[in-house]
Order: structure tokens, then C-alpha cells, then sequence
């Protein structure tokens, strides 16, 4: 691969711990976003970042901070739970999460404030919006929670759902795939939004869509 066909990837200066798998154990995950058969959250023991897919979506309407229990499946050589394998947090699970409670805030500002993604440092470790399939690396992130610099704004025109904010002394757009901000401006009838004083954001690249993995925001992410 020639140096002109290289994705600009930087070192993002965090250490990327991850749960250890075991076929059959449970873990119990903040929920930060759940859409489909995926849900993010945060390992309530480890306070990692992880990805987990199951093959079923959850019967259930997951939101922010609810906490969820997860068993854990074989991530089998062929990867057939995950869309990218090269995603460095994923988890594939017997089953869709069981909610099983509410996080207090307390203990979810305590699990989140050690995984803010670094300032001075491009969204997940790489410049582009767009990253190639097959140059993905396993030894970056492929989901951070982001404290933007200023106000976030959204702005919607059917069905694109834009999300505006400030990283690296500029203004960032990426798309949102945060249904309830989207139907709660449907309801609405807004076009523009400005989200919470203090909201973060859930950064995170897509499964590969026509070979490329895109940034995206997963999720607005109230203060606790």
C-alpha cells in the first residue's frame, strides 16, 4: 500500500483494556446505545468500552444508563456476530441483553469521565471520515465517548439527521443514528435543535457499507 493510499491514523494516548471472553459468563453494561442487535455500553467491572452483538434484537426499548445483563457467546474464527471484525471491542452474545436496572448518576459519571476520548487527538485515532474496510486495525478504537469543544447542534432534513460540534478547533458534521433525538424532533416538527449544555457524544465507525466504515454519532449523551 503506497503512503499516498494510507489512512492517516495517529495514536490515540489511551490504553485499550478489554474483557476477557468466556464462552457462557455474563457481564452486567451500562447501556450507552442499542439500536438492532447492537448495544455499547461499559463493562461495569472493568469500566471497558465494548460492542456486543447478538443475533436476536432486544425485545426491549434500551436507553442511556439503563444497565443490562449480557452472556457471552464463543467469537468464533469466523467472526459471522460481528460486522467488522476489526473492531477491538466487540463482543458476541448468546442473546439479546436483559434489562435489569437503572445506573445511578453517580455511578455513571464515575464510569464515564476515565473514557473521554483525548483532546488534541483526531476522532478514534484517524483524520478521515471515511476508513476503508480492509484498513482497518484492530490496535484503534472503533467507538469513543467524545466531550465536544462548545454547543452541539442537530439539524434534520428527512431522513439525514446531521450532527454538528466543535473538535480540534473546528466544526465537525457527522451523521447521528439517534432515533429517539430524531423522533422527538419529528414530533416536534423541528428542524434544528440545539442539544444539552453539557451532552457528550458516542463516536463511533459503522459496520462496512460498500467497503468503507464511516464515522457516525451512535448517540446524544445526557449529563447523569
Amino acid at each position: 500500500m503506497s503512503a499516498s493510499t494510507a489512512p492517516d491514523f495517529y495514536t490515540v494516548v489511551k490504553d485499550l483494556p478489554r474483557v476477557a471472553v468466556t464462552p457462557g459468563g455474563t457481564l452486567e453494561l451500562l447501556v450507552l446505545a442499542a439500536g438492532g442487535n447492537h448495544c455499547a455500553g461499559v463493562d461495569l467491572v472493568s469500566g471497558v468500552l465494548v460492542r456486543a452483538w447478538s443475533a436476536e434484537p432486544s425485545a426491549h426499548q434500551l436507553r442511556p444508563y439503563d444497565v443490562v445483563r449480557v452472556t457471552l457467546d464463543e467469537l468464533g474464527a469466523d467472526f459471522d456476530g460481528v460486522p467488522d471484525p476489526c473492531q477491538p471491542e466487540a463482543l458476541v452474545l448468546t442473546g439479546p441483553p436483559i434489562p435489569v436496572r437503572r445506573a445511578s448518576p453517580r455511578r455513571v459519571t464515575r464510569l464515564l469521565r476515565p473514557l473521554l476520548h483525548p483532546n488534541g487527538e483526531p476522532l478514534l485515532g484517524i483524520s478521515s471520515p471515511v476508513v476503508r474496510f480492509w484498513e482497518r486495525r484492530p490496535d484503534h478504537p472503533s467507538i469513543a465517548l467524545v466531550e465536544p469543544e462548545g454547543p452541539i447542534s442537530l439539524w434534520r432534513e428527512e431522513p439525514y439527521l446531521a450532527c454538528r460540534f466543535g473538535w480540534l478547533g473546528h466544526e465537525r458534521e457527522l451523521p447521528c443514528l439517534d432515533r429517539r433525538i430524531a423522533a422527538d424532533m419529528d414530533q416536534a416538527g423541528r428542524t434544528h435543535m440545539l442539544a444539552g449544555k453539557n451532552d457528550r457524544l458516542l463516536v463511533a465507525l459503522t459496520p462496512p457499507i460498500e467497503g468503507r466504515c464511516h464515522k457516525v454519532v451512535e448517540a446524544i449523551l445526557p449529563r447523569p
